[in-house]
């Protein structure tokens, strides 16, 4: 398991395009993440390579920031959660 946000203190549409490339790339496997995007870009990087060494595919389980859920939209911190499988065969 990784854990880690993604965008930091950034105003709450910015947050939300930021976090929907953020989540793109971890969809697409692809490991160039870089802390302005998640501030545990290194580990995340890290299940990126192996899940893609190992034929998985990601999964988007929800995408949201502490503006959808605490209040202020001025600066707000992203998150997102995402389940990786293997990919269907077939």
């Amino acid at each position: 398991m990784v854990s880690s946000d993604l965008s930091h203190y950034l105003p709450y549409e910015d947050a939300r395009s930021r976090d929907r490339d953020t989540a793109g790339a971890i969809l697409r496997l692809q490991p160039n993440l870089v802390p302005d995007e998640a501030c545990g870009a290194a580990p995340i990087n890290g299940l990126l390579e192996v899940a893609r060494r190992r034929g998985l595919c990601a999964e988007l389980v929800d995408l949201r920031n502490s503006g959808d859920t605490a209040g202020d939209r001025d600066r707000v911190v992203g998150y997102g959660a995402f389940a990786f499988r293997e990919a269907a065969h077939g």
